[in-house]
C-alpha cells in the first residue's frame, strides 16, 4: 500500500500537487517539473486520448486549450482520473502515475528524438527521464509510469 494516493482530473490541479509531492526530494523544483509533465501526459494523452500529432496541430493553430477543455467536459472523460501513488522510502521517493488510457508505444519517447526537436511538444518524457528523476520507466502498455527521486 502506498504512503499517499492522489487523484487528479483537471490540468489546473497538476502543478500545485506536483510541487507539494516533490517536497522532501533532492532538487524539488526539477522533480516537480517532471511530475507535472508525467501527470499532464496522463490527463492529455492517456485519459483524453490526444495524440502527439493532434496536440501539435492544435498548438500550431492556438486551439489546444479550447480543445482540451472540450474533451475534459465530455461525459466519457468526467469519469476518468489520473492516480498518483507516492512511497517515501529511506533514500528515494517512488512516484507511480496511472492513467485510464489504453497506453502507448513508450520506448520511442524515452530519449530525445531529433525529428521532434522543432515541435512544440513531444520532449517531456525524455526531459523528465534525463533531468528530473534518478530513474523513470513505464510498466506494461504504457499507462503506468514509475519515477524515482532521491530524498533530500
Amino acid at each position: 500500500m502506498a504512503d499517499e494516493v492522489h487523484r487528479v482530473r483537471s490540468p489546473c490541479e497538476v502543478l500545485p500537487l506536483a510541487r507539494r509531492l516533490a517536497q522532501g526530494c533532492d532538487r524539488p523544483s526539477l522533480v516537480a517539473a517532471g511530475l507535472a509533465e508525467l501527470i499532464s501526459n496522463g490527463i492529455e494523452h492517456g485519459n483524453l486520448e490526444i495524440g502527439f500529432a493532434r496536440k501539435r496541430a492544435w498548438l500550431a493553430r492556438g486551439q489546444f486549450e479550447r480543445e482540451r477543455q472540450l474533451r475534459l467536459e465530455a461525459p466519457s472523460a468526467r469519469a476518468r482520473d489520473v492516480c498518483i501513488s507516492v512511497d517515501r522510502l529511506a533514500d528515494v521517493v517512488r512516484f507511480r502515475i496511472h492513467d485510464q488510457g489504453s497506453g502507448f508505444d513508450w520506448p520511442s519517447w524515452l530519449d530525445f528524438d531529433e525529428s521532434r526537436a522543432d515541435a512544440p511538444n513531444g520532449r517531456g518524457i525524455a526531459l523528465a527521464r534525463a533531468a528530473c528523476f534518478a530513474s523513470l520507466y513505464y510498466i506494461g502498455c504504457g499507462n503506468v509510469v514509475e519515477a524515482l527521486a532521491l530524498r533530500a
